[in-house]
């Protein structure tokens, strides 16, 4: 699985195709590919799996190729739109399956950064969002970058596919750069693991 670029794997947790989320989201992940990541999205139409339950129960086709691609992830960005005060169902839903992902040398999100966005009509919605967002990525053992957006409102919305907001703009920018840094060391400690791992 060696990789000279740092790999980041994206969720966009709203079901709606078109939606301010998954736009936003395709714009993150196309500001991340031309700074030199290899992304990996999920939207909303990918996260539609069954219910989480513990192993061993079975898991679908789907939901491996996500697990596979967390499991060699450098870096995280989480992009949920807000529903009555917090991510959406079937974001947490996704990020459950994470348990799966359990043993050495980097269980669940170790050591990741975490990009967190929160998508609301309004600011409240936003923050609390955003707010949860962060405590997953810490539960999870991942980083949330000191940066975590929260988008609201017109600020929100995108035009020609990107945010019509010069503020939130700035934001993301910051963000993404933060999550690209991080990634970028992660995907630099990897690979001198694999060449010991290859000399030995």
């Amino acid at each position: 699985m060696t990789s000279a670029n740092p790999r980041v794997v994206c969720l966009s947790g709203s079901l709606l195709s078109e939606s301010r989320t998954e736009r936003l989201a395709i714009w993150c992940t196309s500001i991340l590919t031309e700074l030199g990541a290899q992304v990996s999205l999920y939207a909303g139409s990918d996260l539609d799996v069954p219910l989480y339950r513990p192993l061993p129960a079975e898991r679908v086709a789907s939901v491996r190729r996500m697990l596979e691609a967390f499991k060699w992830a450098d870096g995280v960005l989480l992009v949920s739109p807000t529903y009555h005060g917090t991510v959406s169902g079937v974001l947490k839903n996704a990020l459950d399956y994470i348990n799966d992902l359990d043993t050495p040398p980097q269980p669940f999100l170790d050591g990741r950064p975490v990009g967190c966005v929160a998508v609301a009509s309004g600011d409240q919605g936003a923050a609390s969002t955003l707010a949860t967002l962060r405590t997953i990525a810490h539960a999870l053992r991942g980083w949330p970058t000191p940066i975590g957006v929260a988008a609201w409102g017109h600020a929100a919305e995108l035009a020609n596919g990107s945010p019509i907001d010069e503020r939130l703009v700035g934001q993301l920018r910051i963000m993404l750069g933060q999550v690209l840094a991080m990634s970028t060391m992660n995907a630099r400690r990897r690979r001198r693991a694999e060449q010991v791992a290859t000399v030995g």
